[in-house]
């Protein structure tokens, strides 16, 4: 890799500790890892639709949460539809 532009990110103390243990058991330097991590974002939001995306993180309001977690926590029935998919 040629040499480029150094850019700074402040990174929380867990995705630090990811990238270090995936550097040291792969071998492979950070600089490297970042570079790939980085174009293989770009490209994928150059090819995917862009309301195919979704984020990596969400921002709920707290009623919104509570509407998720009692979806979360309900014991569902799958509906015929997908019974019928999982069958074919």
């Amino acid at each position: 890799m040629s040499t480029g532009t150094q850019v700074s990110a402040y990174i929380s103390e867990e995705t630090k500790a990811q990238i270090e243990a995936y550097t040291k058991s792969h071998g492979v330097k950070k600089a490297y890892l970042i570079e790939e991590a980085l174009q293989h974002h770009l490209q994928a939001l150059r090819e995917i639709p862009e309301d195919l995306i979704i984020p990596s993180r969400l921002l709920l309001t707290c009623k919104a949460m509570e509407e998720v977690a009692d979806r979360i926590a309900k014991e569902r029935q799958p509906t015929e539809t997908l019974n019928v998919l999982f069958r074919d």
